[in-house]
């Protein structure tokens, strides 16, 4: 299992992402779609956005709360951690901590984005969704 269930300081239930609320499921649908017409079928679209509980500052120069990435299936979750701190302006000495479901994602080098696709996206729009923080919940 590459995943453990999160508890700490009332952290879990953060399962709300702005993109949902701000899109209704027919127009994610179709954003989907547009995407992977795109790019192709070996990508997948991930929806990220950070904890409500992190305490770090991310250096965003979007409006947007998320960041939509369409990565290879193929690319391993090691190598997307290091995508989203590029992306969110976070320093790479920083350690950031990836949660799907409310559950973290155990850093495995044989882990893939497509793995976590499979079994974790979101069934009505077949995105993931994936939130970050900088603190960890092992141990609990």
């Amino acid at each position: 299992m590459f995943q453990k269930k999160m508890n700490l300081m009332g952290a879990a239930n953060d399962n709300e992402f702005e993109y949902q609320k701000k899109y209704t499921v027919e127009e994610r649908q179709l954003r989907y779609q547009n995407v992977m017409n795109a790019v192709g079928q070996q990508k997948a679209l991930v929806v990220v956005e950070k904890h409500k509980k992190a305490s770090f500052q991310a250096n965003s120069q979007t409006q947007q709360p998320w960041k939509i990435f369409a990565i290879d299936k193929t690319k391993n979750l090691v190598e997307f951690l290091h995508c989203i701190k590029q992306n969110a302006g976070i320093n790479k000495t920083t350690s950031i901590f990836l949660y799907c479901n409310n559950s973290l994602l155990m850093m495995r080098e044989d882990q893939t984005v497509g793995s976590i696709v499979d079994q974790q996206k979101n069934i009505q729009d077949n995105i993931l969704y994936i939130k970050y923080a900088d603190f960890e919940t092992f141990g609990f």
